[in-house]
């Protein structure tokens, strides 16, 4: 039941933020919109270790790869929010773009040699890394989606976390479609 609730708090979220926001974000993918949700709420189940943020107040920065439209909307989504007393805010990022400073890296559609790279950069760094189905081995993705039956659904490996430094809490893992304790 519970898990249920979990579940339904993204469809619930988008379908209030979507209902102020621009035209653009009305008109666009209501699977991308999911999405968006989804990755809004992430960052609340996420500690990151001591010394991450450099001050109480600093931003949540999340850097999106390879997927400009879910980064447009996240950015709408996200303006004014704020998660534990920090604000979130999204950097657009390009294959050669730094990684540096990022508290989560939702990476889209992109080239094998590419995505290695991506995982090799952030491996073991307190960066939640989020992907779809089917890229969360190159780049130890922590989370990854999957469309079951025509619902996003997401899953979590926890190894890649805890060797991040990450701890993800109970309740992100209860709506998880499926939790594994190893590699991804």
């Amino acid at each position: 039941m519970l898990a249920c609730a979990i579940l339904a708090m993204p469809l619930a979220f988008a379908a209030t933020v979507n209902a102020a926001q621009p035209p653009a974000v009305e008109s666009s993918d209501p699977a991308l919109r999911v999405k968006a949700a989804y990755l809004y709420k992430f960052a609340g189940y996420v500690e990151w270790p001591p010394g991450v943020f450099a001050t109480e107040d600093s931003p949540i920065v999340v850097g999106v790869i390879g997927d400009d439209d879910l980064e447009e909307i996240l950015s709408r989504m996200i303006v004014g929010k704020t998660l534990n007393g920090r604000p979130l805010v999204t950097r657009r990022l390009e294959a050669k773009s730094s990684l540096q400073g990022l508290h989560m890296l939702i990476v889209g559609a992109l080239d094998a040699p590419t995505l290695q790279a991506i995982g090799d950069a952030v491996r073991g760094k307190p960066v939640l890394v989020v992907s779809d189905a089917g890229q969360e081995r190159m780049l130890d993705s922590m989370i990854s989606f999957d469309l079951v039956d025509h619902h996003l659904r997401f899953n979590v490996a926890l190894k890649p976390a805890a060797t991040s430094g990450l701890k993800l809490r109970a309740l992100m893992l209860t709506a998880a479609r499926r939790v594994t304790q190893g590699d991804p």
